[in-house]
């Protein structure tokens, strides 16, 4: 059917927003991958940066939601509470304040553990926690501050930096976790872009579902991977601040990753940065709904259209933060199991393997993936259900999911299908990965690393979002 308007999606609401450097120091633990033979950073190829916007209702006084984002990886949950905890602490001021976490996952920006401080430059990991801390009361509290009648918009395009990610290899059949030609995907990338009621522009926020890993085992740099060159080209253009939230992405990795090359890196970086700058100047001239006003007669009969301003629509901002139950995988080994392994593996040795240049012996990775699969066990709440957290902002025409774990893509895919007529931006990592992957039922049919990691039962993905969608057809 012909339409003769277009009302693009859009909200009114306050908004503030900071970015500060909150870079690790070279030394640091930064082994993030098992077959890795660096234990410390040896140098710095971007800053880590952490940001936090503040957003609430257009009226002055309504209660504001806070979210924080960093480069980071993700904190483990005796961090991730530790940090929670402290940061409300600081905006117990603030009536009703709530404030959402959220990780970009680079896996170079250093392993950020406190359990990782007896490995080397461990003993550099308190110290930086407390910077960070630090560093991100300042931005919350200083995004608080700078909160300004505004107004988002959202524009959507493509980008095929990233693809799908589960290869079965030629040669024995095994799955292994890289470029998978055989399903070709086309990522979303989403621009929201904030401005302020005389239409200056205060920052943007842009999501795209795919794990910041092109950097691995031979780079010893900490790097924002991607995202830093990502915020750089946005930033060029737009003079403000750039947010970036990582889309569900699971089985989503870059088309050229696991390398040691920072320009790489960059590439991937420009590649995104130049779609979203594409999608971000598609709003340079949006001022309310695009409306047809009739043919125009010239050399040929021209169809006029005019932005006419913005539709006289009730102001929508509400933020609510559920949980949603998930049974637990039949086959967890408990964490008194995991460490006797670990003992195992660490008793064979650490030394690298030096026929196998920048990559780590047997032994070394091993023992690095019975560390992960002991931090991911040990704090995980009793009894057979894992509760999980979902935040829920609705602004305007727009919805912002936030999640904890690492979700498969088909999430957001089934989120947006099941509200056509509302824009749905979801992020991931929300608290860190204390659930860990959340892929769909049929892969669990496959012997997959995402699955091998899972604490989830198969089927949970789809409750999920079942439970979720169901919240986003609720009328305002």
């Amino acid at each position: 059917m012909t339409t003769s308007r277009q009302s693009p999606h859009h909200a009114e609401i306050r908004y503030g927003i900071t970015q500060l450097d909150a870079t690790p120091p070279v030394g640091i633990f930064h082994r993030f991958w098992g077959a890795a033979n660096h234990d410390v950073a040896t140098g710095i190829h971007r800053p880590i940066y952490v940001t936090a916007s503040a957003l609430s209702g257009p009226k002055p006084g309504s209660s504001p939601w806070i979210l924080v984002t960093s480069d980071h990886c993700i904190l483990r949950p005796q961090d991730m509470a530790w940090m929670r905890n402290r940061v409300e602490e600081s905006i117990k001021d603030t009536p009703g304040a709530q404030v959402s976490f959220s990780f970009g996952h680079s896996h170079s920006a250093g392993h950020i553990c406190s359990h990782r401080s007896d490995r080397p430059g461990g003993d550099l990991i308190g110290p930086y926690l407390d910077l960070l801390l630090e560093k991100t009361i300042d931005a919350v509290r200083r995004s608080l501050s700078e909160m300004t009648p505004a107004r988002v918009t959202v524009a959507d395009t493509t980008c095929d930096m990233g693809a799908h990610r589960d290869f079965q290899d030629p040669s024995d059949g095994q799955f292994v976790c890289g470029f998978n030609p055989a399903k070709p995907m086309s990522l979303p990338v989403q621009v929201l872009r904030i401005r302020s009621t005389e239409g200056h522009d205060l920052g943007t926020l842009v999501t795209y579902p795919c794990h910041p890993t092109t950097l691995a085992w031979e780079n010893s740099l900490i790097s924002p991977d991607y995202i830093g060159a990502l915020r750089e080209v946005v930033e060029s253009s737009s003079g403000v601040p750039c947010q970036f939230l990582l889309a569900p992405c699971g089985d989503i990795g870059p088309r050229h990753g696991f390398v040691g090359n920072v320009e790489i890196a960059d590439t991937n970086g420009r590649q995104l940065g130049h779609s979203a700058l594409s999608a971000w100047h598609s709003l340079d001239h949006t001022d309310g709904d695009f409306v047809y006003r009739g043919p125009v007669l010239s050399g040929a009969t021209l169809g006029e259209w005019r932005y006419e301003g913005w539709s006289d629509v009730e102001a929508v901002f509400s933020h609510e933060r559920f949980q949603v139950d998930l049974p637990y995988r039949k086959d967890l080994r408990s964490p008194a199991v995991v460490k006797d392994e670990l003992a195992e593996w660490e008793a064979k040795g650490e030394t690298p393997d030096s026929t196998q240049p920048d990559r780590a012996g047997t032994a070394r990775a091993m023992a690095e993936r019975c560390r992960r699969e002991w931090e991911r066990v040990e704090s995980l709440p009793a009894g057979d259900t894992y509760p999980l957290q979902v935040d829920h902002l609705r602004l305007g025409t727009i919805d912002v999911i936030l999640v904890e774990g690492e979700p498969y893509f088909q999430l957001l895919a089934d989120l947006q299908a099941a509200a056509p007529d509302r824009e749905i931006v979801v992020g991931v990592l929300s608290e860190g990965s204390r659930c860990s992957y959340m892929p769909t039922r049929e892969s669990y049919s496959k012997q997959l690393y995402q699955v091998d990691v899972s604490l989830l039962a198969a089927g949970c993905l789809e409750t999920l979002t079942e439970e979720i969608a169901s919240r986003l057809t609720v009328d305002d």
